[in-house]
């Protein structure tokens, strides 16, 4: 048998014994050279920097994507690919595969790369590889992932914080009697969610991002804490730490026990962005601009708008609550061109009752444990129905 021969027979087998639901997400021209493989895997032609179509990652066992390095949105799609499907199995194709943009995909949890243009014998081999990997151990029972909704402070001092914690009460009690939230604290040195309910943990995040494949449930449960009797808290670190200190592929393995234990999960996210905090906020499912009607804060909700479109985040997963306003005949807020302006709608106006939250605080409670009734609780509860309404739609 010649050469020839040898490698047809060889890819022939090859194709005959590749894993199902293998699919390619490639530029057009990327992908010609493949049509021998059309019959057994799926080709889905996008560039590089649109966002992956959800309908066919969730069909996904193994999935090969076209990555470009010096695109930000590109990167950006891997993020927000692992942390909508912690299970899948990826394939990075690069153009240039060298050891920086290799340790990069292994840091973001792609498990091989692949050299573009694409050959029909390295990418059946680098499929084939991974599918060893995976093996034969069983999948796990599809279970219904909880949605993530990422609360931003664009000033300090606008209360998130307070905004996040009684969002996470809210949104269990309209989602039903049994259900329960979670709030992960991820601002690493200045994170008050767990001093603010006097919750005194002592384990965090921390614990749970450095443990590697250690992470289990029983390890989760001695780190995520009763804020109140409708949702958890993972607490930030009582020391600080350096900001960049998180991994984010460790992360993410936190975020999705998180979403199989929940029914929904809060980050309050840190003020500074920095890469393991932008990646968070693209990935989450509706993000939640905070601030109020000052301009200099104002001026800051528009930047962070400006930066989550500059990544394609879809403007309809964003929300913008205004909180801390005040309330009165004199006090009439311009909505409308707060708006204008912003070129966004307002999603919640959160009127100020100083002295009831600084009661609450002080006793470590939410404001409903104070006062059952008050403007500041029933805002929270409107703006809660609206996020998850948004969070449905999508």
């Amino acid at each position: 048998m010649s050469n020839f021969e040898n490698i047809n027979t060889a890819g022939t087998s090859a194709m005959a014994g590749l894993p199902e639901q293998v699919f390619v997400f490639a530029r057009p021209d990327a992908l010609d050279g493949l049509d021998s493989l059309a019959e057994t895997v799926t080709l889905v032609e996008i560039n590089p920097s649109q966002a992956l179509p959800a309908e066919l990652v969730e069909q996904a066992r193994i999935a090969v994507v076209e990555v470009d390095p010096s695109d930000r949105r590109s990167i950006s799609r891997l993020d927000t690919l692992r942390a909508a499907r912690p299970d899948l199995a990826i394939i990075a194709g690069l153009p240039q595969v060298d050891l920086s943009i290799t340790r990069l995909m292994l840091r973001k949890g792609i498990g091989d790369v692949v050299a573009m243009p694409f050959t029909v014998d390295e990418l059946l081999t680098a499929v084939l590889e991974v599918e060893r990997e995976l093996g034969d151990a069983p999948q796990e029972q599809d279970v219904q992932l909880a949605p993530v909704i990422a609360v931003q402070k664009c000033v300090g001092g606008v209360g998130a914080t307070t905004l996040a914690t009684h969002l996470a009460d809210a949104m269990s009690r309209e989602l039903g009697r049994d259900a329960r939230a979670c709030v992960i604290d991820l601002d690493l040195q200045a994170g008050d969610v767990a001093s603010y309910l006097e919750t005194g943990s002592k384990k965090s995040l921390i614990d749970l991002v450095e443990a590697g494949t250690r992470l289990d449930d029983e390890l989760f449960k001695s780190v995520a804490v009763a804020g109140r009797k409708t949702f958890d808290v993972i607490a930030a670190p009582t020391d600080i730490v350096p900001i960049e200190e998180i991994e984010l592929s460790a992360l993410n393995a936190v975020v999705a026990l998180a979403r199989r234990k929940y029914d929904v999960v809060l980050f309050d996210m840190p003020a500074s962005l920095t890469n393991w905090a932008m990646s968070t906020l693209l990935a989450a499912d509706a993000v939640l601009l905070v601030g109020n009607s000052t301009i200099a804060s104002l001026r800051q909700v528009k930047r962070k708008l400006q930066l989550l479109q500059g990544f394609d985040y879809r403007p309809d997963r964003v929300a913008i609550a205004l909180n801390n306003e005040a309330s009165g005949m004199f006090k009439k807020l311009d909505r409308r061109g707060i708006e204008d302006a912003l070129g966004h709608m307002i999603a919640g106006v959160v009127h100020s009752e100083t002295q009831l939250i600084e009661q609450a605080q002080a006793q470590g409670v939410l404001v409903r444990d104070v006062q059952r009734k008050s403007r500041f609780a029933s805002d929270v509860e409107a703006l809660a129905d609206h996020l998850l309404a948004l969070v449905e739609e999508g």
